[in-house]
């Protein structure tokens, strides 16, 4: 195929082989505008899988694990779970113990631990 004035030139001798409808000319099958109107994409809306799987489509924002977080979430708890929900530290606070706790709490969220 060639191009002729930033269009594909339709002239393939092997278009018609291969089955393939004509892609430029008066037997072109969409015409004019293929955008829907406003009223067709709320329909189209109205049935979407929000937030129903992590693998839904569409997602609100929120704090559920099927939502999607917000740009300004904080791990707050209020607006995304909070970051450190489900780590516990232990140890005293006059020791080392606490500081190891510490250190085995970050590293479960992606610290590496390089101390001595």
């Amino acid at each position: 195929m060639s191009f002729l004035g930033g269009q594909k030139d339709d002239r393939d001798p092997l278009r018609k082989k291969r089955g393939e409808p004509r892609r430029y000319g008066s037997d072109k099958q969409e015409k004019g505008n293929p955008k829907p109107d406003a009223q067709a994409v709320q329909d189209f809306h109205t049935n979407s899988d929000v937030d129903v799987t992590k693998e839904s489509q569409h997602h609100s924002l929120g704090p559920l694990p099927t939502q999607a977080a917000p740009g300004d979430h904080t791990h707050n708890g209020a607006d995304s779970p909070r970051l450190l929900e489900s780590i516990v530290i232990t140890g005293s606070k006059g020791g080392n113990a606490a500081l190891a706790s510490v250190i085995s709490a970050l590293v479960k969220l992606g610290a590496t631990d390089n101390s001595s």
